[in-house]
């Protein structure tokens, strides 16, 4: 039981971390509220409190949005994203998967080797490999090809860790009970081992999905064809035109951060609980 003194202090720690959670989304409230308005309003409204208020609903409520949405290609942006993260996620959690649960639970030789290769992968900057990988890409014929862009992204060094943390708990009992039921190792990952370890491989699915979504530099050195772009070069080249408006700007990138937003939302204590796990591991 909480005395008084304990229900007052976090009253007062709730109170502050309210206001300070209300600065963050300022920017949030003024993007959402101005994407609905005209460029003149924008500009009226900028030094006052209406700023963050959306215009009356009339039938111009929605025009930046469907302007961008029927004279730009905006939307076959966003559905190729969200085709490339879905496979991603799928590919990335099976290969990723699989490879974090041979570092938990298969001897072999210099296991605790590669688990030293892949710490150390985690700490180089993507930056750095970006253009063996685009060499590579490239000597392979792959470029501006949907293969070309997944191909090195599949391999996470972070995810394997992740696994491999979360696996390295799982009762061996569990595997032994399965082996006399004549369940092969593969089979045992599958129907087992993933039902087990939800909360990692919904974390893995998120951070690959944001990685996805966000990425703006892999995707803009493989594709050049304009069927294949992602959200972010989209947004990049529909706000670069200067028949733009402010409003129409606003509406692009309301409409990229809106499902990030979702997403995290619904996944947040997922997320927290897959990083904090792996954190409590030992090995």
């Amino acid at each position: 039981m909480l005395t008084k003194k304990q229900k007052g202090a976090n009253w007062v720690l709730v109170t502050v971390m309210i206001i300070m959670s209300l600065f963050f989304l300022f920017p949030v409230v003024w993007m959402i509220a101005n994407s609905f308005k005209p460029d003149a309003a924008i500009t009226a409204d900028m030094n006052s409190m209406r700023a963050f208020i959306p215009p009356a609903l009339d039938g111009n409520f929605f025009e930046n949005y469907i302007s961008i949405i029927t004279n730009t290609s905006f939307l076959r942006y966003m559905g190729n994203t969200l085709l490339y993260a879905a496979i991603l996620i799928v590919l990335g959690i099976v290969v990723n998967g699989l490879a974090g649960y041979a570092l938990a639970k298969i001897n072999f030789p210099f296991r605790e080797r590669w688990l030293l290769v892949i710490m150390m992968l985690m700490i180089v900057p993507t930056e750095t490999i970006i253009t063996i990988n685009f060499l590579f890409i490239a000597k392979m014929g792959l470029l501006n090809t949907v293969i070309g862009y997944i191909l090195p992204m599949i391999v996470n060094p972070f995810n394997i860790f992740l696994f491999r943390q979360v696996f390295i708990s799982l009762p061996d009992d569990v595997y032994e009970a399965a082996q006399l039921d004549f369940c092969n190792p593969v089979k045992y990952f599958f129907t087992m081992v993933l039902p087990m370890s939800k909360t990692v491989v919904a974390t893995v699915s998120v951070f690959t999905f944001l990685g996805v979504w966000n990425d703006y530099l892999w995707p803009s050195l493989v594709f050049t064809s304009s069927n294949l772009l992602t959200a972010q070069i989209g947004l990049n080249s529909i706000t670069a035109n200067e028949t733009t408006t402010m409003g129409q700007t606003l509406a692009l990138i309301t409409m990229v951060t809106i499902p990030v937003i979702i997403i995290y939302s619904l996944f947040s204590k997922q997320i927290v609980e897959g990083v904090v796990s792996t954190g409590s591991k030992e090995g």
